[in-house]
């Protein structure tokens, strides 16, 4: 996530979230033409969302279907919105967003495919689609520095942080949300066993923590999974075994009906979200806050993903 406004429940429990535009005179003049309609997609107000949409055009651009990107439709909110008044046929969403923000929900479930299922289940009745989810979880997630980690991969852990959290010589950096609220830190020092009493913190946005971790003046900091920002500081978040974080799990989200409701988009996009997890979306970040153009970055993941195709197996 990159880490980027979450619902009116804790401030990190949320995921980072629009003019209005008539597509009919566009349908008929394509009509007029012979042509389909383009493909509507819409782009959040996040980079990561930017980024996103931008992975989608080129996608279904290679696979011979017209379209065309909308930005600045906001976050989770804003795109169903649009999605819903007929102004999209595509977007991505996240689906911890889409539990609390679009469905009014309570409590979204830590599990990803049980997260992926809800949204889609409750959606359906929406007229909007939820495709393939892809292995990306822009969850929240504790990163440190990855000198800071054991060399066992296996004791890389929550586990692990949690012994050094509560050595009371280790801070914390995190919004002050998540150090306030029982559905927080306590809850997560209830489930790993962390020792808060004496744990030095730092009440802190993402950015600041990010900038605290990588200057050592925290041991470790709230960060979206997906931040590129901490994977460009050289910061690994650390694996959530317990399942204590909510999922927002990376999907793209079709309109019934409309020009993206076929199988050729389905298919072009499915070839992303087998592609992307967490530490690819991660990676893709890290070079947008490096400078890179999301166009150009989002051009030469799908150059990879073709290449790949075209390699023949051993």
């Amino acid at each position: 996530m990159t880490a980027g406004a979450r619902p009116q429940i804790p401030r990190w429990l949320v995921v980072a979230a629009a003019a209005a535009v008539v597509m009919g005179g566009v349908a008929s003049a394509c009509a007029e033409a012979g042509a389909a309609p383009p493909v509507v997609i819409g782009a959040g107000a996040t980079a990561e969302q930017q980024l996103l949409a931008a992975v989608a055009h080129e996608a279904v651009r290679r696979a011979g279907v017209p379209v065309e990107v909308r930005d600045g439709l906001g976050g989770t909110t804003g795109l169903r919105r649009q999605a819903l008044a007929d102004q999209v046929d595509l977007y991505w969403d996240y689906t911890g967003a889409a539990w609390t923000l679009g469905l009014r929900e309570t409590a979204p479930p830590a599990d990803p495919l049980e997260s992926w299922e809800r949204v889609r289940e409750a959606d359906a009745d929406q007229g909007l689609r939820w495709l393939e989810a892809s292995g990306a979880n822009a969850t929240f997630a504790l990163a440190v520095r990855d000198a800071d980690l054991p060399p066992a991969a296996g004791q890389r852990g929550m586990g692990w942080l949690a012994g050094e959290l509560s050595s009371g010589t280790r801070r914390l950096c995190a919004d002050p949300d998540f150090l306030a609220r029982a559905d927080g830190l306590p809850s997560l020092a209830a489930e790993y066993g962390i020792d808060t009493a004496g744990m030095p913190r730092r009440a802190a946005t993402e950015d600041e923590a990010i900038r605290a971790v990588r200057a050592g003046d925290c041991f470790a900091g709230l960060v979206t999974a997906t931040s590129g920002a901490a994977r460009a500081s050289g910061l690994v978040p650390v694996d959530d075994e317990l399942r204590v974080f909510p999922a927002f799990v990376v999907a793209p989200v079709v309109r019934e009906g409309s020009p993206a409701d076929r199988l050729s988009v389905e298919a072009a996009l499915r070839r992303v979200t087998e592609a992307l997890d967490t530490p690819t979306l991660a990676q893709l970040n890290a070079r947008v806050v490096d400078g890179a153009d999301p166009v150009d970055v989002a051009a030469g993941f799908v150059d990879d993903l073709s290449r790949a195709d075209a390699t023949p197996a051993p």
